[in-house]
Order: C-alpha cells, then structure tokens, then sequence
C-alpha cells in the first residue's frame, strides 16, 4: 500500500511540476513579447523615448481614447433622464484613467490565462509517459507504443477539442505548427525519461547484485 501511495504521490508531482514550468516559461515568453509590442522597456530604466513606434504609440491611445469617450458619453443627462436608475461606470471611476487601467488589465488577463489548459494538458501528457516508462509490468514495445504513439496521436485533438470545443480533420489537427512543435519537444522528452529509467534500472540490478554478493 506504501509503494502505490508513493507512486501516485511521484507522478503527481511530476504532473505539478511539469505544468508549473510549461506555464511559466509559456508565459513569461507572452509577457515579454507583449511588452515588446507595446514598447515596454524590461528591466532598466534607461530608454530613449524617440526610438519608440510613433504609429504603435497612435494606436494604442485610439484605443484608450474610444473607451474613455464612450465613457465620458455615458454620463450625459439624457441617459438619466430617460432611466432613473441608471448609473455609468464613469460616475465611480475617471474615464482617461479607468481607460489605460483596462488596456493594461486586458492585456495582462490575457497573458495569465492563455497557457493554462495547454499547460495542464502538457502535464497530464508528461505524467502519463513517466507513469508508463517507469512501469516494470509493461515491455519495451508496449511503452513504445502506449507512452508514445497513443499520446502523439491522442494529445493534438484533446488539445483542438478543448479550444475550439469541436474536432478536426487531420490536416488541421496533426500538420500545424503548434503540433509539430508539440511532437519535437515531447520526442525530447519521452527519450530523455527513458534514459533516466534505464539508468536508475542499471544502477538498481548492480546494487541488488552487489547485496547478494555481501550476504
């Protein structure tokens, strides 16, 4: 009972900290790449502000602008003559302000969520493949083709599934650049946990020799 319980206690883990590391480096790598676009300088202080986009900095105050006129708009008497219960958000909040505070909250909320279910997804896969590699009931050739061949064909619909909440043809689902991206890193991957496996393995059979050599 001890072993079982150490077992699904290891492959948790396993599973939390894979999904742990693909979300984080999934997205610091969006966080950077949307400061980058919105000309966010990251860690200094110093900067030159005429090298920035004058056509990305025009874009993003039309954006703000919109909202904050729309909000200023809201407050015109005519809505609360027509509606006495009526309230506008612009009554709590300055229009301007409240405008780059939802800019920024847009952009950051879509960073932070983005990776989540790719992120769990990948885990579960990683978990799966170290579950399977490191059992000693199934041969090499199963392990293959379980730990392998089922998640590189199972993995790419549960992932179109779970976005698009239908599925895809083949074309779309095993031939786009996120899969193939999907299936180097897991190939990496799945090897690399097979040679870990096959050392511990090694050095498992040489202590147990050695043990019943001293006994």
């Amino acid at each position: 009972m001890k072993s079982i319980m150490k077992r699904i206690i290891k492959i948790l883990l396993v599973f939390m900290v894979s999904a742990i590391i693909i979300y984080s480096v999934f997205t610091l790598n969006e966080f950077i790449a949307w400061c980058h676009e919105n000309q966010i300088f990251l860690f200094t202080k110093e900067y030159n502000v005429l090298t920035l986009d004058s056509e990305k900095i025009h874009e993003m105050g039309d954006a703000i602008n919109m909202l904050s006129n729309e909000m200023e708009k809201s407050l015109d008497s005519s809505y609360y003559a027509s509606n006495p219960n009526y309230h506008s958000i612009a009554e709590y909040y300055d229009p301007l302000g409240f405008s780059v505070w939802s800019y920024i909250q847009n952009g950051i909320g879509n960073i932070s969520t983005s990776y989540i279910n790719i992120s769990i997804l990948l885990g579960i896969t990683i978990a799966i493949a170290y579950t399977i590699t490191t059992s000693k009931k199934i041969n090499p050739t199963f392990k293959f083709i379980l730990g392998y061949l089922g998640v590189i064909l199972i993995f790419p619909q549960i992932y179109m599934y779970s976005y698009t909440q239908r599925f895809w043809d083949i074309s779309t689902t095993y031939f786009r650049p996120f899969p193939i991206y999907f299936y180097i890193g897991y190939t990496f991957i799945f090897v690399l946990m097979c040679i870990i496996n096959h050392r511990i393995g090694i050095k498992m059979t040489k202590n147990l020799n050695q043990a019943i050599k001293n006994n």
